[in-house]
This record gives C-alpha cells, sequence and structure tokens, in this order.
C-alpha cells in the first residue's frame, strides 16, 4: 500500500535521475548473478520484517517484552502459541508477533550482511554496486 507507492516512486525518480547501468551479459560471472539472487532476497526479507512491524504497532506487541534478545529471561516465551487456531497467533497474538519480527530482523540483518561481503569479494563488480552494497550493510548495522 503505501510503502510499495513509496517504493515505486523512489525508484522511477532514482531511474531519471541516476539511469542504471547496463552490463554488458557477457561480462556477467556467475558470482555477480549469485550476488543479485541474494539482493533480491535482502529486499523481500526486508519488506517482510516491514509488514511484520506494522502488526507490531498495530497490537502495541513492543510493550510486551521489552528486553532483548530474550522475553523475560527466556530464550522462547510461554505464551508464544496461546490462541486457538494456531494460525491466530502470528497476527493476533502481541507475543508471537513481537517473536516473528525479532527473527525476521536478525534474519534480515545477517542476509544484509551476508549480501555485503559477498558484493566486497567479488571480482569484477562496478564499483557503484560495490559502495552501494557496502552502504546497504552499514546501514542495516546502524538500523
Amino acid at each position: 500500500s503505501a510503502v510499495i507507492l513509496y517504493s515505486t516512486l523512489f525508484w522511477n525518480a532514482k531511474e531519471i535521475l541516476f539511469p542504471a547501468v547496463k552490463l554488458d551479459p557477457s561480462m556477467v560471472t556467475p558470482a555477480m548473478a549469485q550476488l543479485r539472487k541474494m539482493v533480491i532476497s535482502s529486499k523481500a526479507l526486508v519488506f517482510l520484517t516491514l509488514v511484520s512491524g506494522a502488526f507490531v504497532a498495530g497490537l502495541d506487541a513492543g510493550l510486551v517484552y521489552n528486553s532483548f534478545p530474550k522475553f523475560a529471561d527466556k530464550w522462547i516465551p510461554e505464551d508464544l502459541l496461546v490462541f486457538s487456531p494456531m494460525l491466530r497467533n502470528i497476527t493476533e497474538n502481541p507475543t508471537c508477533v513481537q517473536f516473528d519480527h525479532r527473527v525476521l530482523g536478525i534474519l534480515s540483518l545477517s542476509l544484509i550482511t551476508a549480501t555485503a561481503v559477498k558484493a566486497a569479494k567479488t571480482p569484477g563488480l562496478p564499483p557503484h554496486v560495490r559502495t552501494a552494497a557496502l552502504a546497504l550493510g552499514a546501514m542495516g548495522w546502524m538500523q
């Protein structure tokens, strides 16, 4: 909805101001193709984390457990799956919503870091692509 609209507008503005540099397909190595898949996966996981954060905000789930990384001195909270049917917990149980958001956040940071490391080690990568990937990794850690 709003995030998709903003992303589309941002992407279009970026294309107008800084057109994408097209690489010759013969120069694309398997390592570059793997990096591209990692970047797409990172974007998808960050979007999923963002959606999960909307559930946290909507349910005020951030107020349930305010200790990190544990939940009241436990790695897995006792009231994680108390609703029935079990699928309701994902969207209606504040504890489960907060747990999911934390797990997704940690996974997102891990994948972003792996993507930045892969970009740093990929030979033949254009400098602006490497810089963007390293900046993404730095921003992930600042978050």
